[in-house]
Order: structure tokens, then C-alpha cells, then sequence
């Protein structure tokens, strides 16, 4: 018997992946560590880290592998993650019992509501030997007593969220209060933060009452003469939480965290933990300062034993306190920065405030009649600019052959030798049938096939390496007007206009930045359809359909207005920002007043 091996023309056989499977067999046999040595080293930091945690665990076995196989960069990055993981919050753990273990005797937590009146007396005491002890103090902040406040919260939406207690210093009695009433049980993880049984707060736990609570310090937080230091910047956040809660915080006269960016516009942060650590050496601050982050994770504290969080809370008051005293000696010692600040900037939280809650009513009857109005002309302007251009078919082919031109050549290119392999396979398989009839094998099964092969080869054939066979998928079917390549070949192609970005933009060419945009309109008879089209998209999606979607809660738009949000020591802000009274003129001698 005669025994033929021929090779299988049609193989999918791919040596790059059979050469892959024998270096994944040839791994296997390899010593862990070895394979481990050979592994590509993580360029993100963060991973690199876990990649070294996961790669030290598995040769100490400290843990074993989940799965057999070669080893990959990929297995050790996800073992050094859950280890970083619970290493986190093995940390928190031990922090949260340092914490409490140290608890200060002059912190009190309150947990019943008689214990709410005691409070209050206490509070009317301070107040009292300041007014006796401190009379000249606070003179030049206008109040006659300082207390430092803070307050935890559900979280950090102004319009929505709700305390969950309040912390005050008595600074003359030195003694501090945490007035829990809206911590919640039965959360044992938020999201990928777990939070241990031990420092969860329970159902049994005791609480004060919220209204009782609310109802108690509201003439106190309300009264302008009694003065109040936090620590919140541009959010605003604690009187934001004080109105959801049905009162307002006045008197609040000193703002750390402002006043911090009023000494230094340099601080790397501004955060309260930061600059305790940096000055409180300053000011009898010293020991381990646990952040927020450090206790509680990127969550509420909602969940969380009352006792862990009343610490953190009182010591963030202490903080707070101890901050205001040094920053208001520093600035008594800096030229006339202290008469400045108590003469202007002391007002500005209560200012700030009052314009950020307030904020701006929304005529929404009005902007849908604009929307209409505006999305109709635009249609109008968008076909006056496609007829004025010409742009058709023969615009987007030109278009195409521009913006495409490298896709179209590695097309071509691809093509050829596409159309050349096919060649050599069908001029294999002639060659092979033309042997077959000479010697007359016509009758054998691998004649009958492989001639069923070249038919399907033949119908196969691929089209001709040219333009005109180019695939859909690369030709461009519209002009965009918010496509920067397709206003940029516009502009520079079809039009021919000089570039001018290397005057504007170092290093660039064929921008169609706003910046350009703006030279060329004033410049450029031939763009004013484009010029027009522009200005409409602009108060269209700037404007007219972005403004309903910045409404709050409320009904109302709500900016931030930040004091020191600028170096130039001009107003800064964010959230919606808001624009000059031109746009309005804009509009009005566009469209007209109606």
C-alpha cells in the first residue's frame, strides 16, 4: 500500500499562536520564581505596588495560588490588590481601636436626651465667662464669645444630604461635645468598604433624638453674637447642612480653611488633618492625626459606632480651635492683614453662602420658546452653509480622499497582497489538478475536492486594489459641523484659507480651536455662514439646553462662589459657572428682545 501525505492548503494554522502555546507548555515546567523573574514589571504605580505585594505572598506562601497554569502579571496584580485590601483594613481596625482606647476625659458623647439640657447649660456657661474672662477678645470680629463647630453628615450634596450629629469645643471650659442623632445600623459594607462588626453602629445602640436636638441649639447656632469657627472653603458645607436641617448657622465669622489660603496661597493642601500635621506643632498639636480617609474610608460615617466617630468629630473641633487661635495671632503679627480680614474677609462665609443658596431662577417656558426658535434657524443656517459650500457627494469623496489618505493606502497595500496570496492559491490548485488529469486521477476523491476548492477560490476573488473598490467602512457619507477634521478641510482645503496657527498655537497646524476660529471670522468673508452657524450652535448647547440640566432640587441653578478661588484675589467660581451680562446683549442684538 502507497501512503500519500499532502498539506492541507486551507490550514488555519498559525505559527505565531502555535509558537505562544508551546512557550505557555514549556512555562509550566518552569520553577515558579523563574517564571515570576520573566513576567513584565507593572509602569502604573499603584499596580506595581500590588504586583510586588502578590509576587512576595506567593514565594513566601503566605497564600496559595487559585488556579494551576503559568503564572501571570495579571494573577500576582489581583492577589497584591486583595492583600493591599485587607491590609487597609487591618489599618482602619487598629486605628479605630487607638482611637477609643485614647479617648480624652474632657470629650463627652452624648447618647440620651436628658443629658441635652446638661449640654445646653454648659454651653450658656461658656458663653457667659467668655463675655467675663475674654471681654475684649473677639472684639474685632464683632461677637462676644468663639466656639469651633463641625458636623457629620449622610454626605456631601448640598440641596440633599442631612447631619447625622454636631461637635462643638468649649474652648474656655476646654471640654468638647458630640451630639449624635441620625447614625444608622444594620450597613456592615459600603460599596468595596467594609466596615467591621466591632465599629458598626447597632440597633440598640442609644442616640439623642433629632428634633430634640435641632430644636435645642437652633437659638444658639442662629444668634449673630455668638461667634462660630469652622472648617470649609468655597462648599460651604456645614451651613449648607444647617438650613436642610431648618436653621442657619450665623456669626459664623472665621473660616480655618479660607483664612489658611488668605496666609498661604501655597499650601500643597488645605485639607484639615494636612495642616494640623504641618503647624500643630505650632499650637500644642501633636501624636498621630488620623484623616478622615484613615477612619472611615471614602463613605458617610453614617454607619459607624457613634463612640469612634464622636472622638474623630470632637478632636476635628479641637483641631479646628486650636488652628483659628494660632492663624488669628500670625495675622496680628502680618502688617495689616488682620485688619483686613477681620474688616472683610470674616463677612464673606455668611455672603458666600447667601449667594450660593439663593441662586438663580430659571424661566423655563422661556428657554423652550429660545430652543424652538434657535433649533429652527440653525436648521436654516446649517442648509444655507451645505448649499453656499456645495457640500454633495463629490465634497465628501474629496473629504475622504483627504482625511482618509492613510487608511486608504494601507487599504491598497493590504489589498495587493491579499489579491496576490489568492493568486498563488489558485494558481497551486491549477497546477495540482492539471498533474491529477495527466495522470489520470481524475477518479480520486482529492481531485473531486480540490477542484471544489478552486471553484470557490474563483468566486472568491478579491476586487481590484483601486480607489474605486475602497469599503464603505472608510468612506465619510456627512459633514459633521462639530467634526474638527471636517471643518479643518473646509477651512484649509476646499477653501484654501492661510493657516494661521503657528502664530497662535507653537508647534500646531490646521487648528480650528475657538481661539482661531474667533481671528478667522473676524477676517474671512468667505466663513460667515460658518460664523453664523457657529454663534447659534454656541448659545444652543452652552446655554439653552445646558442651563435645565444644572437645575437642583430646588428649581433653581445654584453656583459656587469662591473668595479665594483666585490668585489674582478676585471671586472664583465653579458648579454652574456664570457668565457676563454681554450674553445677554449678544442675544438680544441677534435675535432681538423677544
Amino acid at each position: 500500500m502507497e501512503i500519500k501525505l499532502t498539506l492541507n492548503q486551507n490550514s488555519q494554522f498559525n505559527a505565531k499562536s502555535a509558537k505562544e502555546r508551546i512557550k505557555q507548555v514549556n512555562d509550566l515546567h518552569k520553577p515558579l520564581a523563574e517564571q515570576i523573574e520573566q513576567l513584565d514589571i507593572p509602569t502604573n504605580e499603584r499596580e506595581l505596588h500590588w504586583f510586588k505585594l502578590g509576587k512576595e505572598a506567593i514565594l513566601s506562601g503566605k497564600i496559595q495560588r487559585q488556579k494551576d497554569g503559568a503564572i501571570s502579571k495579571a494573577e500576582l496584580v489581583r492577589y497584591g490588590k486583595e492583600i493591599a485590601e485587607q491590609q487597609e483594613l487591618d489599618l482602619k481596625r487598629e486605628r479605630a481601636r487607638k482611637v477609643i482606647e485614647t479617648k480624652p476625659d474632657n470629650f463627652f458623647i452624648l447618647r440620651h436626651d436628658h443629658e441635652i439640657p446638661q449640654f445646653m447649660k454648659r454651653l450658656r456657661q461658656e458663653c457667659k465667662l467668655q463675655r467675663e474672662h475674654w471681654k475684649n477678645r473677639w472684639i474685632d470680629l464683632g461677637v462676644k464669645s468663639m466656639v469651633a463647630g463641625d458636623v457629620e453628615t449622610t454626605g456631601i450634596d448640598s440641596y440633599i444630604d442631612l447631619t447625622i450629629g454636631i461637635s462643638i469645643w468649649l474652648p474656655y471650659l476646654n471640654e468638647g461635645y458630640y451630639l449624635p442623632y441620625g447614625h444608622v445600623h444594620g450597613i456592615d459594607r459600603i460599596g468595596k468598604m467594609e466596615i467591621p462588626y466591632e465599629f458598626q453602629h447597632k440597633k440598640d445602640d442609644p442616640q439623642l433624638t433629632r428634633s430634640k436636638v435641632l430644636e435645642a441649639i437652633k437659638p444658639f447656632m442662629e444668634a449673630e453674637t455668638e461667634g462660630k469657627t469652622f472648617h470649609m472653603g468655597a462648599t460651604l458645607l456645614d451651613m449648607h447642612m444647617a438650613v436642610n436641617d431648618g436653621y442657619q448657622i450665623n456669626g459664623l465669622i472665621w473660616d480655618t480653611l479660607n483664612a489658611m489660603k488668605v496666609m498661604n496661597e501655597h499650601e500643597p493642601s488645605y485639607g484639615l488633618k494636612p495642616l494640623v500635621r504641618k503647624y500643630g506643632k505650632h499650637f500644642g498639636i501633636d501624636g498621630e492625626i488620623f484623616t478622615f480617609d484613615d477612619l472611615f474610608g471614602n463613605c458617610s460615617p453614617a454607619p459607624f459606632d457613634i463612640e469612634l466617630v464622636g472622638i474623630y468629630a470632637i478632636k476635628d473641633t479641637l483641631y479646628g480651635w486650636k488652628l483659628f487661635e494660632w492663624q488669628m495671632e500670625v495675622m496680628k503679627k502680618t502688617d495689616k492683614l488682620y485688619n483686613v480680614y477681620t474688616l472683610i474677609d470674616k463677612n464673606l462665609p455668611t455672603t458666600d453662602f447667601m449667594l450660593q443658596r439663593t441662586g438663580f431662577n430659571l424661566d423655563s417656558e422661556r428657554l423652550n420658546e429660545l430652543n424652538e426658535k434657535f433649533t429652527s434657524k440653525l436648521a436654516e443656517l446649517e442648509r444655507e452653509l451645505f448649499e453656499t459650500y456645495n457640500i454633495n457627494d463629490e465634497f465628501l469623496w474629496n473629504m475622504t480622499l483627504k482625511l482618509k489618505k492613510k487608511d486608504i493606502d494601507a487599504w491598497i497595500e493590504s489589498q495587493k497582497k491579499r489579491i496576490k496570496t489568492w493568486e498563488e492559491r489558485v494558481q497551486k490548485k491549477k497546477q495540482k489538478l492539471k498533474e491529477w488529469e495527466q495522470q489520470g486521477k481524475t477518479h480520486l476523491k482529492s481531485y473531486k475536492t480540490t477542484k471544489q476548492e478552486l471553484d470557490r477560490l474563483l468566486k472568491q476573488k478579491p476586487v481590484a486594489a483601486t480607489i474605486e473598490n475602497l469599503p464603505d467602512k472608510f468612506r465619510i457619507t456627512e459633514f459633521s459641523l462639530t467634526n474638527h477634521n471636517h471643518i479643518s478641510y473646509l477651512i484649509y482645503d476646499y477653501l484654501k484659507i492661510e493657516d494661521i496657527t503657528p502664530q497662535f498655537e507653537r508647534g500646531k497646524t490646521r487648528s480650528t480651536s475657538t481661539k482661531i476660529l474667533k481671528e478667522y471670522f473676524e477676517t474671512e468673508p468667505a466663513l460667515k455662514p460658518l460664523k453664523e452657524v457657529s454663534a447659534l450652535q454656541k448659545l444652543l448647547t452652552t446655554y439653552v439646553r445646558k442651563l435645565p440640566e444644572a437645575v437642583e432640587i430646588d428649581g433653581k441653578i445654584h453656583s459656587r462662589f469662591d473668595s479665594t478661588g483666585a490668585q489674582t484675589g478676585r471671586y472664583a467660581s465653579s458648579g454652574y459657572d456664570g457668565r457676563p451680562i454681554e450674553v445677554y446683549e449678544e442675544i438680544k442684538e441677534r435675535w432681538g428682545k423677544n
